[in-house]
């Protein structure tokens, strides 16, 4: 290593000493899977030896305080005028946030994917776009046959109205509070169910959709009617 920018130092958590380290100044390496990374082998070494760019690989660096960095070298070798090869040229992206991120949609996941209750999404015209485990089971369909289906195929005919509302106050941005109302099943039955709606946003904080968590409170209803006539 002949220079590095504090940016690298940042990621690497320690300076190597010029003239003297090399390949990358990472303090250890390890591959995405966590198993240690020589630093003769990693992809600024390969791009020297193989005297080619290499891309696409990604490697976790260690810092001696322990902490772990993830990122993506971009390491591309330098000829002279001759063609011959005289060293390379690293750029190390840090992947930290994009990471965290990935990790947060796969902990998301599984957490709709294993719920007992319907999750669902839609875009502002009523049209579902996703539909988990949760709600084939309340309702019976699969998501075959509800995304790309308007949201009204759950809706009882009286309860098209209420769609409507919900949809233009979306659009406008408005906040929908959670609310208590009736949902009909494939094979025709009623359900009382308790719904949740949460705006869906894109890059630029518009709203573009809805997820909504429906709850069925039909036995919780049915007990409160016995009650009620005693």
């Amino acid at each position: 290593i002949i220079f590095y920018n504090e940016t690298a130092a940042a990621l690497w958590g320690c300076r190597p000493e010029l003239g003297k380290s090399t390949f990358c100044g990472s303090w250890k390496l390890y591959w995405p899977d966590g198993r240690p990374l020589a630093h003769d082998e990693c992809p600024m070494a390969m791009a020297l030896k193989q005297k080619r760019p290499v891309r696409g690989q990604e490697a976790i660096a260690e810092r001696p305080d322990g902490t772990r960095v993830p990122f993506i070298p971009y390491p591309t070798p330098l000829f002279d005028a001759a063609g011959e090869l005289v060293g390379a040229v690293n750029m190390l992206v840090d992947i930290t946030d994009r990471k965290r991120a990935e990790a947060a949609g796969q902990r998301l996941v599984a957490i709709v994917e294993s719920s007992d209750d319907a999750i669902l999404s839609k875009d502002l015209d009523g049209i579902i776009t996703s539909w988990n485990p949760g709600a084939e089971r309340l309702f019976g369909y699969r998501a075959d046959e509800m995304i790309g289906q308007s949201i009204l195929r759950i809706l009882p005919v009286e309860r098209h109205a209420e769609e409507d509302m919900i949809l233009a106050r979306l659009r406008r941005g408005e906040r929908v509070d959670h609310f208590e109302t009736v949902r009909q099943t494939k094979d025709g039955r009623l359900l009382d169910v308790s719904v949740t709606i949460s705006p869906i946003r894109d890059e630029k904080d518009k709203i573009i959709g809805a997820s909504k968590i429906a709850r069925d409170i039909t036995a919780q209803k049915q007990t409160e009617a016995a009650l009620h006539q005693e």
